[in-house]
């Protein structure tokens, strides 16, 4: 009895998840989203300024609505904070911390949000991104130097454009090669692929990842800044 139990549990585990590729750090998230935006209708007949903040307020972080606001977009008087999901998804918090709103990413810099019981759509436009247009493999594959904005160089990246050779089935993550000599704390991260996500170049390791945003020159930076900066550019 015991062997036919153990067969039954063994057909009703549920089958191992499709790896999927690892969200950003909350930390990148939030500093993509900080900085201005615009609140509206599909028309654009009506408008609302909204500036998201990094510092915690309340049940989330902060955002100032421009005066006015309650006025074009009643909804909004209950808005008291703002958090992202790893997704890089938006949502907008009550003082309780319940959701107000969700917003999510339909194109880049452009996001969506749908009420039960409200006929309005409302879309969330960051001013800092909407209109750009999302890299591709073919735009930051090859060869790149790592290095300090200085001019330091630290390392020398291949960015190669087949699937690494880990990569789960619905992975878009690429092989990498690292050339011998790297500066020691970028050869300790062990860096073995890549990414893009949306706008952000992500370079995995076995004991660290980096994410870099692309500037208007060319050059990618670090992102989230902090005390070190890195800065990848062609050869």
């Amino acid at each position: 009895m015991v062997p036919a139990l153990l067969l039954l549990a063994a057909l009703i585990v549920p089958p191992p998840a499709m790896a999927q590729a690892p969200a950003q750090s909350e930390a990148a998230l939030v500093e993509r989203a900080v900085g201005p935006w615009e609140l509206s209708n599909p028309s654009g007949s009506r408008k609302c300024a909204v500036t998201f903040r990094a510092e915690r307020a309340g049940p989330g972080r902060g955002l100032t609505l421009a005066e006015g606001c309650a006025a074009a977009f009643p909804a909004v008087a209950s808005v008291a904070a703002w958090s992202v999901a790893p997704t890089g998804a938006i949502r907008w918090l009550d003082r309780a911390g319940q959701p107000a709103f969700d917003f999510e990413e339909t194109e880049v810099g452009i996001f969506e949000s749908l009420r039960a019981g409200d006929p309005t759509v409302y879309f969330l436009t960051n001013l800092g991104l909407a209109g750009r247009t999302l890299p591709t493999a073919d735009d930051v594959a090859g060869g790149w130097n790592l290095g300090q904005p200085t001019g330091r160089a630290l390392c020398s990246l291949g960015l190669k454009q087949e699937l690494a050779a880990d990569a789960g089935a619905l992975e878009q993550r690429f092989a990498l090669d690292v050339a011998s000599g790297c500066e020691r704390s970028v050869a300790a991260l062990g860096l073995t692929s890549w990414r893009l996500d949306r706008e952000i170049l992500v370079i995995l390791g076995k004991s660290g990842t980096l994410s870099f945003r692309r500037e208007d020159s060319g050059r990618w930076v670090k992102t989230p800044a902090d005390n070190r900066p890195l800065v990848l550019t062609r050869p």
